[in-house]
């Protein structure tokens, strides 16, 4: 009896923080308890639910309900290294900059730095910083060494809160930074934890404007610890604190531009782009015509297109391509904002300046 009610104790308190169907109905934990004793004895399969079976059922829902803060990860998928790694790194145009870390490891953060040193002394204008990669949870000492690359020596980068210490770690900028301009930063729903952290960090300090769908709400630092021989238990162990102490744990980010794409969309532009470049993901082909050249080489290539349309092949040109539109839609932020600020308007030139001759008032037409 004494193990029963110790069971029965454990599986209603999961049951309790990770059932939404009792959270929804406001049951009591007598009633959850209640409930489970009849089930044990009166379901039509009460064989069926064993002490092993209810602590299962109740990891599950714990796990379910915890989301990303604690799951279950085979042991030998932990020495399995990241497939992802690297930094790519392009001009998107003579005055616009891409970079993207694959796994944000201690190497990438290196990489960044002598890619961000080439792009300021090309006197590139703009960078857009691609968060987006799915990776997994990393160190927080490779988040402050690839934050370090952006803000002022000094600033408090961001503090880490662990449970059941009352004091945070606070990580402080001890280097000068690289980049000082303001920059595009991408993020979405498979931003990891140290993307998150960062992209956080340059938001909040106005450096940065975040492009894309919401973050998850993961910043957080995760602890793996073994649990049987084959299973091992990666949960939460720190938050992360921004420099006012504010979290963005299980709330996320919400972009400045909100841009939807497709998960599958997006890994198909990523993959388009290996062996080639970013830019062909944001830039389309343009439709071959009959032009001069075309006439010298005795062809019309609309004419052909229009054949292989008829006999039921598509052209080239007809066939879909991977696009990123959110790097599109970052790109032509760029665009629109060099536009606007090499625009010059003359605001106080007067409306009728001397000289010019006087400007003829309208006369309403009378019937």
């Amino acid at each position: 009896m004494r193990r029963l009610a110790s069971i029965f104790l454990l599986t209603t308190s999961m049951f309790a923080a990770s059932g939404s169907e009792a959270k929804d109905i406001d049951i009591s934990q007598a009633g959850i308890q209640t409930a489970f004793r009849i089930l044990q004895k009166e379901y039509i399969r009460s064989s069926d639910l064993t002490f092993d079976e209810l602590n299962r059922a109740a990891l599950a829902g714990l796990l379910k309900r915890l989301d990303f803060g604690a799951e279950l990860i085979p042991r030998k998928l932990e020495s399995v290294p990241n497939a992802l790694k690297g930094v790519r790194a392009e001009l998107l145009t003579p005055r616009t900059a891409y970079l993207r870390p694959l796994a944000m490891t201690t190497r990438e953060v290196a990489e960044v730095e002598q890619h961000l040193r080439k792009f300021t002394e090309g006197r590139v204008a703009h960078l857009i910083l691609d968060l987006r990669t799915p990776a997994p949870p990393g160190d927080f000492g490779d988040a402050a060494a690839l934050l370090s690359l952006f803000a002022p020596k000094g600033e408090v980068l961001f503090k880490m809160k662990q449970m059941g210490q009352g004091a945070t770690e606070t990580e402080t900028n001890a280097r000068e930074p690289v980049w000082t301009k303001p920059l595009l930063v991408l993020v979405d729903d498979e931003t990891n934890n140290l993307g998150e952290t960062i992209a956080a960090v340059l938001h909040q300090r106005k450096q940065a404007l975040l492009i894309g769908a919401p973050t998850r709400g993961g910043a957080v630092r995760y602890e793996t610890v073994p649990v049987d021989a084959e299973w091992s238990l990666r949960f939460a162990r720190a938050e992360v604190l921004l420099a006012d102490d504010s979290s963005v744990f299980k709330m996320g980010l919400k972009p400045d531009f909100e841009v939807s794409l497709g998960t599958a969309r997006k890994h198909q532009a990523f993959e388009a782009a290996i062996g080639r470049n970013v830019k062909s993901t944001i830039t389309d082909i343009p439709r071959a015509r009959f032009n001069e050249a075309a006439l010298v080489a005795r062809k019309n290539p609309e004419l052909e297109a229009y054949i292989r349309r008829s006999a039921g092949e598509p052209p080239p040109e007809d066939e879909p391509r991977p696009a990123d539109t959110v790097l599109q839609r970052a790109v032509d932020l760029i665009t629109t904002r060099t536009l606007l600020e090499e625009a010059k308007i003359d605001w106080k030139r007067a409306a009728n300046p001397a000289g010019a001759p006087p400007m003829k008032k309208a006369v309403p037409v009378t019937r």
